[in-house]
């Protein structure tokens, strides 16, 4: 089973290995995955998960490419993950 990028704890580094479809965002959803390609989010990007805002809701922090974002869960929910260290 694919991990996503919703579900990995707070200090996780992991590497992206793809985008997948995610419903909620209906015909907007290829905007979505340009958008977030064009941020840097492509398959073997590092990420670092920097935190959460309240009580572990929106937005989530993440860091790529030395540069900071913040995700709601749903964007969050596109990009599937593997632990950082599954490769060299």
């Amino acid at each position: 089973p694919a991990l996503r990028l919703d579900q990995c704890r707070k200090g996780a580094s992991v590497r992206v290995t793809g985008l997948i479809d995610q419903p909620l965002f209906g015909t907007q959803d290829e905007r979505v995955s340009l958008r977030l390609k064009e941020l840097g989010f492509l398959p073997g990007a590092m990420l670092k998960v920097i935190g959460f805002g309240l009580m572990g809701s929106d937005p989530m922090a993440v860091q790529v490419n030395g540069t900071k974002f913040a995700l709601r869960r749903a964007e969050a929910a596109k990009i599937c993950v593997e632990p950082a260290s599954t490769q060299p």
